[in-house]
């Protein structure tokens, strides 16, 4: 574990998704590959594919047909079909304890949000079929125009009414790390998926990196205010 942050007690934690709370990324990687193949018959590779993440599903769909509008629509409805068909075998559950801490953070009054690069649609499927929906009062999701992380950061810390000093990411990209830098808020780099890069991650020195999940809950312990407890001592 690494840190090069600074002091403020956590009130605010704000979760990235895939890669994050679940090991999602290669079911992305297949929906997308199958979709592709039902178009045009290409089969791409992961790398081909991870080369145009950064925009949301539709986004993706849009670089990966690029110079044909008339295909967008449908390959976006392509994924879609794939992403929630192949959900149950490839991504059957969120990393162990996700619930759990969800649970401490929210009894223990930490606030609550979701700001993934994912569109609105598979975000919701991801949360319903891991029942994860009733944890984040403010979902902030992606966008087709490109990477929008910083700004819906913002936004999600905004419609908390929370403070960005009291706040802290969890994401698993070097490029979250950047984003956070922009806002400016800490963040937690996580390293625990199986295709996880660590080394990037290391690159960009975030405040934290950790590399197993269940590192979470004693980290939420040590640097997190216990908001309940504050209130009732006011």
């Amino acid at each position: 574990m690494r840190h090069v942050g600074y002091g403020q007690m956590i009130k605010t934690a704000i979760f990235d998704f895939d890669g994050t709370l679940a090991d999602t990324i290669p079911l992305c990687l297949e929906a997308f590959r199958r979709a592709v193949n039902d178009l045009d018959g290409r089969v791409l590779t992961d790398r081909e594919i991870e080369r145009n993440f950064g925009p949301d599903d539709l986004g993706v769909i849009r670089k990966l047909f690029p110079g044909k509008p008339e295909w967008h629509e449908r390959g976006r409805e392509l994924f879609i079909h794939y992403y929630q068909e192949l959900h149950a075998e490839m991504a059957p559950a969120p990393f162990a304890g996700t619930v759990e801490l969800l649970h401490s953070l929210r009894n223990s009054g930490i606030r609550l949000a979701m700001v993934t690069g994912k569109r609105r649609e598979s975000a919701d499927i991801s949360l319903k079929f891991f029942h994860l929906d009733g944890f984040f009062p403010v979902l902030e999701t992606g966008s087709p125009e490109g990477g929008v992380k910083t700004d819906r950061i913002n936004r999600a810390l905004e419609r908390l009414g929370a403070s960005a000093r009291e706040a802290v990411y969890i994401g698993d990209s070097p490029s979250d790390v950047d984003a956070c830098r922009a806002v400016p808020v800490r963040i937690i780099a996580a390293g625990w998926a199986p295709g996880a890069n660590v080394k990037g991650l290391e690159e960009r020195r975030p405040d934290w990196l950790l590399t197993r999940f269940a590192d979470l809950e004693p980290f939420f312990r040590k640097h997190a205010a216990d908001a309940n407890h504050q209130n009732a001592a006011l």
